[in-house]
This record gives structure tokens, C-alpha cells and sequence, in this order.
């Protein structure tokens, strides 16, 4: 029986490597995100590698559209074997001058978000016999950063919560892990400082002198994903080039 991935933030960049990734392991993939019209871009390249895509349109600051989209994912593929919160916001500014509500917001939809939604998994989870919680971290989220204190906080709370849920949740046949990024090339990046000075001094502090690929985070999350991994859990691994490493 096929098995189905639910990935939140799959519209773009890593979300969407990784729901490329998960169809060529061979799960079916339900997608979900704020844009239709990228979800469906997506859906397209899930189909491209064979497996089965769901297009889902929602809010990951609402309660109510991520108990929905559970019920619809289940409702569509029968069952959710993996859930990858990925999904996430930044706020670059100096800490004086981000708001407590703007600090919030961003808690609220890298953290908050990814405990409801693994909440409403767990059970379905648990009734199919097991399956799998990849939370995507950030490398911010043990280094630290300035100008960026609402993202730091709220990864380094999502690795809080991914080893609490990995230990409750383990006699349930759940592995619960996450992956820490460093500097991957997304849009998103490339918006922010691509072809610039700064781009050039990020560079030179990764021992590998490059980027990663929004396609190697999808295929080590893809891979995490099966049994291949199945004596993981608890950790937040690193994917950074080696960057953290010589912090």
C-alpha cells in the first residue's frame, strides 16, 4: 500500500524539493500552502516522478485550517505515514524594533503551528501503526544570529519540542527528528542578498565555499523519511556544509 507524506511550505523552494523528493521515494504527497497556483506547480512535478499529489490551501496560524487539513489529507489517501513541517517566516530586524505582536506571529507559525499540526497526525499515525514527524530547523536555531531573534527562538523551540515528542511518542511507533539547514539557495535567499558582498562573506565561512541545494535538504529529508532511518530519532540533524562545525 502506498504511503502518503503531508508537507507543509510546499508551494516553494525547500518545501517543495522536499515534496519532489518524498514522490521519488515513492510516497504519495499532499501539499500545502498559502499559494494555490505554486501548490499546483508542485503537484505537477509530483505527478513527473509518479506518485500521487493533493493540492491543499491554508493558514498555519489557524487552528481550524490545520485540523481541516488533516481530515482532508485522510480523507483523500486514507492515511498520513509522514508529516513535514516545514513551513516557516522571518523577521530581519534588530530586536528593539520587532514588535511583541510581529514576535508572536513568527512563534506562531514556526512553532505553534508545527505542535497543533503533529498533534492532529499523532492519532492517525498511531490507529496505521507508526509513522514519522520531520520538523525542518535551522542551523539559527543553536548559533544564534543578530537582527533575527524572533526565528532563532522559535527554531530552537521547535528542537525542544521535536525531542519531547520523539521520547512521548516513541511507544506509538512515531519517530519524531528534524534537520537544520544552513544556507541553502532558495528565492527567498536569492531576493535577500544573492550576487552581493554579503553573499561572498556567507561563502567564505562554509568549509564547503558554496550554498547547499534546495534538492540535497529534499533528498536527506526524503531519506530520514523511510525505513532506511528507522533507528532515528530525537535529533536535529545538520546539513550545513560544515559551517556550525567550526563555531
Amino acid at each position: 500500500m502506498t504511503q502518503t507524506a503531508l508537507v507543509t511550505g510546499a508551494s516553494r523552494g525547500i518545501g517543495r524539493a522536499i515534496a519532489v523528493a518524498l514522490a521519488g521515494e515513492g510516497f504519495d504527497v499532499a501539499c500545502f500552502a498559502r499559494d494555490r497556483d505554486k501548490l499546483q506547480e508542485t503537484a505537477t512535478l509530483i505527478e513527473s516522478a509518479g506518485s500521487k499529489p493533493s493540492v491543499h490551501v491554508g493558514d498555519m496560524s489557524s487552528d481550524d485550517d490545520l485540523e481541516n487539513l488533516v481530515n482532508e489529507v485522510v480523507a483523500q489517501h486514507g492515511s498520513i505515514d509522514v508529516l513535514v513541517n516545514n513551513a516557516g517566516i522571518t523577521e530581519g530586524a534588530p530586536a528593539s524594533k520587532i514588535s511583541p505582536a510581529r514576535f508572536r506571529e513568527v512563534l506562531e507559525v514556526n512553532l505553534i503551528a508545527p505542535y497543533v499540526l503533529s498533534r492532529c497526525v499523532q492519532p492517525v499515525m498511531k490507529e496505521h501503526g507508526g509513522g514519522v514527524i520531520i520538523n525542518i530547523s535551522s542551523v539559527y536555531a543553536s548559533q544564534g544570529v543578530a537582527n533575527n531573534s524572533p526565528y532563532c527562538t522559535s527554531k530552537a523551540g521547535l528542537e525542544g519540542l521535536t525531542r519531547a515528542l520523539a521520547r512521548e511518542w516513541i511507544k506509538d511507533g512515531i519517530r519524531v527528528l528534524g534537520v537544520a539547514p544552513g544556507f541553502v539557495r532558495t528565492d527567498m535567499v536569492a531576493n535577500a542578498f544573492g550576487g552581493t558582498e554579503v553573499e561572498k562573506l556567507v561563502v567564505s565561512r562554509i568549509p564547503m565555499k558554496r550554498f547547499g541545494e534546495a534538492e540535497e535538504i529534499g533528498r536527506f529529508v526524503a531519506f530520514l523519511a523511510t525505513a532506511k532511518a528507522g533507528f532515528v530519532t530525537g535529533e536535529t540533524l545538520v546539513i550545513d556544509g560544515g559551517q556550525r562545525s567550526l563555531v
